[in-house]
Protein backbone atom coordinates (compact mmCIF):
# COMPACT_ATOMS: atom_id res chain seq x y z
CA UNK A 1 0.00 0.00 0.00
CA UNK A 2 0.70 4.04 -0.19
CA UNK A 3 3.63 4.80 2.43
CA UNK A 4 2.22 6.22 5.30
CA UNK A 5 3.56 9.49 7.48
CA UNK A 6 5.00 7.15 9.86
CA UNK A 7 6.77 4.74 7.20
CA UNK A 8 7.94 7.37 5.32
CA UNK A 9 9.67 8.53 8.31
CA UNK A 10 11.01 5.57 9.56
CA UNK A 11 12.67 5.37 6.00
CA UNK A 12 14.02 8.56 5.99
CA UNK A 13 17.79 8.36 4.88
CA UNK A 14 17.91 4.65 4.60
CA UNK A 15 18.67 2.72 1.90
CA UNK A 16 15.34 0.45 1.36
CA UNK A 17 14.89 -2.34 -0.96
CA UNK A 18 13.07 -0.40 -3.38
CA UNK A 19 16.07 2.04 -3.10
CA UNK A 20 18.67 -0.86 -3.92
CA UNK A 21 17.44 -1.94 -6.90
CA UNK A 22 19.34 0.83 -9.03
CA UNK A 23 22.70 0.22 -7.39
CA UNK A 24 22.74 -3.01 -8.24
CA UNK A 25 21.45 -2.65 -11.92
CA UNK A 26 23.93 -0.47 -12.13
CA UNK A 27 21.22 2.82 -13.68
CA UNK A 28 23.12 5.45 -13.65
CA UNK A 29 20.15 7.66 -13.78
CA UNK A 30 18.31 6.16 -11.32
CA UNK A 31 21.68 6.01 -8.89
CA UNK A 32 21.62 9.91 -9.78
CA UNK A 33 18.04 10.37 -8.98
CA UNK A 34 18.11 8.52 -5.46
CA UNK A 35 21.85 10.22 -4.70
CA UNK A 36 19.62 13.60 -5.33
CA UNK A 37 16.86 12.40 -3.74
CA UNK A 38 19.02 11.47 -0.12
CA UNK A 39 21.10 14.94 0.02
CA UNK A 40 17.62 16.88 -0.70
CA UNK A 41 18.05 18.20 -3.67
CA UNK A 42 15.18 16.09 -5.16
CA UNK A 43 11.93 14.63 -3.82
CA UNK A 44 10.73 11.19 -3.84
CA UNK A 45 9.28 10.01 -6.87
CA UNK A 46 5.54 10.60 -7.11
CA UNK A 47 4.55 6.63 -8.20
CA UNK A 48 0.70 7.52 -7.59
CA UNK A 49 -0.11 8.06 -11.48
CA UNK A 50 1.88 5.05 -12.59
CA UNK A 51 -0.77 2.32 -12.97
CA UNK A 52 0.96 -1.02 -12.49
CA UNK A 53 2.09 0.46 -8.83
CA UNK A 54 -1.54 1.52 -7.97
CA UNK A 55 -2.99 -1.81 -9.18
CA UNK A 56 0.09 -3.71 -6.88
CA UNK A 57 -1.05 -1.89 -3.89
CA UNK A 58 -5.15 -2.25 -5.31
CA UNK A 59 -4.41 -6.06 -4.95
CA UNK A 60 -1.51 -6.61 -2.52
CA UNK A 61 -4.33 -7.20 0.96
CA UNK A 62 -5.80 -9.74 -1.52
CA UNK A 63 -2.90 -11.04 -2.61
CA UNK A 64 -1.71 -11.77 0.91
CA UNK A 65 -4.99 -12.73 2.50
CA UNK A 66 -4.77 -16.00 -0.22
CA UNK A 67 -1.34 -16.23 0.71
CA UNK A 68 -2.55 -16.71 4.40
CA UNK A 69 -5.03 -19.17 2.88
CA UNK A 70 -3.29 -21.17 1.01
CA UNK A 71 -0.08 -21.55 3.64
CA UNK A 72 -2.37 -21.98 6.40
CA UNK A 73 -0.85 -19.59 8.43
CA UNK A 74 -0.90 -16.16 9.58
CA UNK A 75 0.09 -13.13 7.91
CA UNK A 76 2.04 -10.41 10.03
CA UNK A 77 3.87 -7.37 10.12
CA UNK A 78 2.06 -5.88 7.26
CA UNK A 79 3.33 -3.09 6.41
CA UNK A 80 6.14 -2.82 8.88
CA UNK A 81 9.60 -0.98 8.42
CA UNK A 82 12.47 -2.59 10.06
CA UNK A 83 16.24 -1.35 10.82
CA UNK A 84 19.18 -3.43 10.02
CA UNK A 85 20.46 -5.18 13.38
CA UNK A 86 23.78 -3.51 12.91
CA UNK A 87 24.18 -1.39 9.90
CA UNK A 88 22.42 1.94 10.86
CA UNK A 89 22.07 2.71 7.11
CA UNK A 90 20.01 -0.41 6.15
CA UNK A 91 16.22 -0.51 6.43
CA UNK A 92 13.21 -2.67 4.31
CA UNK A 93 9.66 -1.96 4.35
CA UNK A 94 8.07 -5.39 3.86
CA UNK A 95 4.53 -6.46 2.50
CA UNK A 96 4.08 -8.82 5.24
CA UNK A 97 5.49 -11.70 7.51
CA UNK A 98 4.89 -15.42 7.16
CA UNK A 99 4.82 -16.66 10.19
CA UNK A 100 4.93 -20.54 9.76
CA UNK A 101 7.70 -20.37 7.14
CA UNK A 102 9.49 -17.07 9.09
CA UNK A 103 9.91 -14.53 6.30
CA UNK A 104 9.05 -11.67 4.77
CA UNK A 105 6.71 -12.07 2.15
CA UNK A 106 6.84 -9.81 -1.29
CA UNK A 107 3.49 -9.07 -3.46
CA UNK A 108 3.89 -7.99 -7.07
CA UNK A 109 0.99 -8.34 -10.33
CA UNK A 110 2.41 -8.26 -13.03
CA UNK A 111 0.70 -8.50 -16.60
CA UNK A 112 1.62 -11.82 -17.24
CA UNK A 113 3.64 -11.45 -20.59
CA UNK A 114 7.21 -12.40 -19.36
CA UNK A 115 8.45 -15.91 -18.20
CA UNK A 116 8.35 -15.95 -14.55
CA UNK A 117 12.14 -16.51 -14.18
CA UNK A 118 12.49 -13.13 -15.58
CA UNK A 119 10.15 -11.92 -13.22
CA UNK A 120 11.95 -13.15 -10.08
CA UNK A 121 15.31 -11.64 -11.66
CA UNK A 122 13.78 -8.70 -11.21
CA UNK A 123 12.93 -8.49 -7.99
CA UNK A 124 16.16 -10.35 -6.54
CA UNK A 125 17.39 -7.07 -5.04
CA UNK A 126 14.44 -6.66 -2.99
CA UNK A 127 13.76 -10.05 -1.23
CA UNK A 128 17.59 -10.18 -1.23
CA UNK A 129 17.55 -7.03 0.46
CA UNK A 130 15.07 -8.14 2.90
CA UNK A 131 16.39 -11.49 3.90
CA UNK A 132 19.85 -9.01 4.89
CA UNK A 133 17.50 -7.10 6.79
CA UNK A 134 15.59 -9.59 8.68
CA UNK A 135 17.99 -12.28 8.72
CA UNK A 136 15.89 -14.83 6.65
CA UNK A 137 16.61 -17.87 4.92
CA UNK A 138 14.09 -17.41 2.34
CA UNK A 139 11.70 -14.56 1.20
CA UNK A 140 8.29 -15.29 -0.84
CA UNK A 141 7.86 -14.00 -3.50
CA UNK A 142 3.70 -13.89 -4.16
CA UNK A 143 2.80 -12.87 -8.05
CA UNK A 144 -0.33 -12.25 -9.64
CA UNK A 145 0.23 -12.67 -13.24
CA UNK A 146 -2.50 -10.93 -15.05
CA UNK A 147 -6.16 -12.54 -13.73
CA UNK A 148 -4.63 -16.04 -12.62
CA UNK A 149 -3.73 -16.47 -8.94
CA UNK A 150 -1.12 -15.66 -7.13
CA UNK A 151 2.05 -17.95 -7.54
CA UNK A 152 4.57 -18.25 -4.43
CA UNK A 153 8.02 -18.60 -5.38
CA UNK A 154 10.49 -19.06 -2.79
CA UNK A 155 13.19 -17.13 -3.35
CA UNK A 156 16.85 -18.75 -1.04
CA UNK A 157 19.15 -16.66 0.36
CA UNK A 158 22.33 -16.20 -1.68
CA UNK A 159 25.65 -14.83 0.84
CA UNK A 160 27.71 -13.55 -1.38
CA UNK A 161 24.82 -11.34 -3.82
CA UNK A 162 23.92 -10.46 -0.12
CA UNK A 163 27.45 -8.88 0.92
CA UNK A 164 27.82 -7.00 -2.59
CA UNK A 165 24.56 -5.32 -2.02
CA UNK A 166 26.37 -4.14 1.08
CA UNK A 167 29.38 -3.18 -0.07
CA UNK A 168 27.69 -1.11 -3.11
CA UNK A 169 25.47 0.19 -0.67
CA UNK A 170 27.89 1.22 2.20
CA UNK A 171 30.31 2.84 -0.80
CA UNK A 172 26.80 5.07 -2.08
CA UNK A 173 25.71 6.43 1.39
CA UNK A 174 29.57 7.49 1.88
CA UNK A 175 29.34 9.74 -1.24
CA UNK A 176 25.60 11.04 0.50
CA UNK A 177 27.96 12.14 3.77
CA UNK A 178 30.82 13.56 1.57
CA UNK A 179 27.87 14.80 -1.13
CA UNK A 180 30.09 13.41 -3.69
CA UNK A 181 28.39 12.09 -6.90
CA UNK A 182 28.65 8.31 -6.64
CA UNK A 183 30.27 6.56 -9.58
CA UNK A 184 29.45 4.64 -12.50
CA UNK A 185 28.94 0.83 -11.12
CA UNK A 186 28.35 -2.08 -13.52
CA UNK A 187 25.52 -4.64 -13.11
CA UNK A 188 25.78 -6.83 -10.75
CA UNK A 189 24.79 -10.45 -12.07
CA UNK A 190 21.29 -11.86 -9.86
CA UNK A 191 21.48 -15.12 -7.92
CA UNK A 192 20.13 -17.65 -10.55
CA UNK A 193 17.64 -20.42 -9.50
CA UNK A 194 19.13 -23.51 -10.42
CA UNK A 195 16.62 -26.08 -10.41
CA UNK A 196 15.49 -27.42 -13.90
CA UNK A 197 16.45 -30.69 -14.88
CA UNK A 198 17.70 -30.53 -19.37
CA UNK A 199 18.23 -33.50 -21.38
CA UNK A 200 21.21 -32.88 -23.33
CA UNK A 201 21.21 -36.51 -25.46
CA UNK A 202 19.86 -34.22 -28.41
CA UNK A 203 22.74 -32.14 -28.53
CA UNK A 204 25.18 -32.62 -30.95
CA UNK A 205 28.12 -30.86 -28.81
CA UNK A 206 27.10 -32.70 -25.83
CA UNK A 207 27.10 -36.31 -27.56
CA UNK A 208 30.61 -35.40 -29.14
CA UNK A 209 32.37 -34.21 -25.69
CA UNK A 210 30.62 -36.80 -23.49
CA UNK A 211 32.02 -39.70 -25.83
CA UNK A 212 35.27 -38.49 -25.34
CA UNK A 213 35.37 -38.05 -21.77
CA UNK A 214 33.40 -41.25 -21.63
CA UNK A 215 36.99 -42.97 -23.24
CA UNK A 216 39.22 -40.91 -21.46
CA UNK A 217 37.94 -40.85 -17.99
CA UNK A 218 39.46 -44.20 -16.87
CA UNK A 219 42.67 -43.58 -18.83
CA UNK A 220 43.01 -39.98 -16.88
CA UNK A 221 42.25 -41.70 -13.63
CA UNK A 222 44.73 -44.47 -14.52
CA UNK A 223 47.43 -41.49 -15.22
CA UNK A 224 47.01 -39.42 -11.96
CA UNK A 225 47.81 -42.96 -10.10
CA UNK A 226 50.97 -43.69 -12.25
CA UNK A 227 52.01 -40.14 -11.61
CA UNK A 228 51.71 -40.44 -7.88
CA UNK A 229 53.66 -43.95 -7.83
CA UNK A 230 56.40 -42.19 -10.21
CA UNK A 231 56.83 -39.50 -7.91
CA UNK A 232 57.08 -41.93 -4.67
CA UNK A 233 59.72 -43.33 -6.80
CA UNK A 234 62.26 -39.77 -7.15
CA UNK A 235 65.20 -39.67 -5.09
CA UNK A 236 65.08 -37.10 -1.98
CA UNK A 237 68.40 -35.58 -3.15
CA UNK A 238 67.52 -35.86 -7.02
CA UNK A 239 67.16 -32.99 -9.05
CA UNK A 240 65.99 -34.46 -12.05
CA UNK A 241 64.82 -38.10 -12.91
CA UNK A 242 64.01 -39.26 -16.33
CA UNK A 243 63.50 -42.38 -18.75
CA UNK A 244 61.41 -44.08 -20.83
CA UNK A 245 59.86 -40.89 -22.35
CA UNK A 246 59.21 -38.56 -19.21
CA UNK A 247 61.16 -36.64 -17.19
CA UNK A 248 60.22 -35.53 -13.03
CA UNK A 249 62.04 -32.49 -11.87
CA UNK A 250 62.32 -30.60 -7.99
CA UNK A 251 61.81 -27.09 -7.68
CA UNK A 252 63.32 -25.55 -5.56
CA UNK A 253 60.63 -25.48 -2.74
CA UNK A 254 60.77 -29.41 -3.52
CA UNK A 255 57.93 -29.72 -5.32
CA UNK A 256 58.01 -32.34 -8.33
CA UNK A 257 56.58 -31.87 -11.76
CA UNK A 258 56.26 -34.90 -14.52
CA UNK A 259 56.50 -34.08 -18.23
CA UNK A 260 57.31 -36.39 -21.72
CA UNK A 261 59.99 -36.07 -22.79
CA UNK A 262 64.10 -37.12 -21.92
CA UNK A 263 66.56 -35.07 -20.27
CA UNK A 264 67.44 -31.82 -21.70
Amino acid sequence: MALSAAQAAARLGKLTGSRIACLMKGDAEAIDRLYREMIGEEVEEDLSGVWAVRLGEATEELNLAWFERKQAGPVTRRGEVINHPFLPWVACTIDGWSDPHQCPIECKHVGGREPIETIVQRYQPQCQWQMEVTGADQCALSIISGANEPVIEWIDRDADYAAEMVRRGEQFMHCVTLRRQPVALAPAAPPIEADKVYDMAEDGAWRKHAASWLQCAGAAETAKKCERELKALVPVDAKLAHGVGIRITRDRAGRLSLREGGRE
